[in-house]
């Protein structure tokens, strides 16, 4: 490998890192933006803010593990999952957070996001970024989860009865 090509795959790797960091915060700041009453009401379709937040938790939680297997040499789990069972793993992920408080919830999706950079860390920026990268793919589907939610609650903070259409759900 040429120190261009080095060069090229590590400002792609801050391009992708920027790329989370900015979805992320525009997913936090449009949950601090929201109403109190909000958290517990439904908000988007029939899921409360603390519903979205736990959810994203769970996802987060849930990509960190597919790194972990991918790092081991394992094919993610959820990777394998059709859309029934992705509809289930989120009705059911969402349903275990339903009691826990607000404010807990939302530390651990921060936790959640440390602990994500964190195990990618682990990744050379090859492994991360080459073609076809398993890793590479966990991290593009953070992406478009953050902002499939971000975006969905943008619209409805807007007063707009439909979002701007994304690609295909990431989960």
């Amino acid at each position: 490998m040429t120190d261009d090509d080095t060069r090229t795959l590590n400002d792609e790797r801050r391009r992708l890192m920027h790329e989370l960091e900015v979805e992320r915060n525009q997913l936090i700041r449009n949950i601090e933006t929201c109403r109190i009453r909000d958290i517990d009401r439904p908000f988007v379709d029939r899921w409360s803010l603390k519903d979205i937040v736990g959810h994203v938790a769970s996802w987060e939680a849930e990509f960190i593990t597919a790194l972990r297997d991918v790092r081991a040499g394992q094919h993610p789990a959820y990777a394998a999952f059709s859309a029934a069972q992705r509809d289930e793993w989120n009705e059911d992920h969402v349903e275990r957070k339903r009691d826990l408080n607000f404010w807990s919830l939302l530390e651990q999706l921060r936790g959640g996001r440390t602990r994500f950079l964190e195990e990618l860390e682990q990744f050379s920026d090859e492994d991360l970024l080459g073609d076809g990268s398993p890793s590479g793919a966990i991290v593009r589907q953070a992406i478009e989860h953050d902002r499939e939610h971000w975006h969905r609650m943008a619209a409805l903070l807007a007063g707009l009865e439909n979002e701007r259409k994304l690609r295909p759900r990431a989960g």
